[in-house]
């Protein structure tokens, strides 16, 4: 069992996020902002960090995720956005980090990422067929 950060401040998509990685047998520490979740990235000992682009309060965005990939250069980061631009995805895989949750997602393939990333092979290339939640 790992433990697995959340930074979302949409509470429909925290639930959905903590059901299924929950249901993967793991544990889930939530926070709904960049400062909470950079203060949980520090203090707590995670696998895994889901996080936001769009975030309320003074740390949001690209800003969070590198000071993120800073306070935890060995953690696995997924960005989940709704729409993430072309230039966001080149910064983050400029930091190593290549895996992303676009909105609306599936469970299967939030699965499958979470899996992968813990069994050290990274995420799919692709999301599968969409299947309803």
């Amino acid at each position: 069992m790992s433990k697995i950060l959340i930074i979302e401040d949409e509470p429909v998509v925290v639930s959905l996020l903590k059901r299924i990685i929950t249901g993967m047998g793991h544990e889930v520490v939530v926070a709904v902002d960049g400062v909470q979740g950079l203060a949980l990235a520090r203090s707590e000992t995670v696998a895994v960090i889901v996080s936001d682009l769009h975030l309320p309060g003074e740390i949001s965005g690209m800003d969070l995720i590198r000071r993120l990939h800073s306070v935890k250069p060995q953690c696995a980061i997924v960005i989940v956005s709704g729409y993430p631009s072309p230039e966001i995805m080149d910064e983050c895989e400029q930091m190593g980090i290549k895996d992303f949750l676009t909105k609306p997602f599936e469970m299967t393939f939030v699965q499958s990422v979470i899996e992968s990333i813990l069994r050290g092979r990274g995420a799919p290339a692709t999301p599968p067929a969409k299947q309803p939640l």
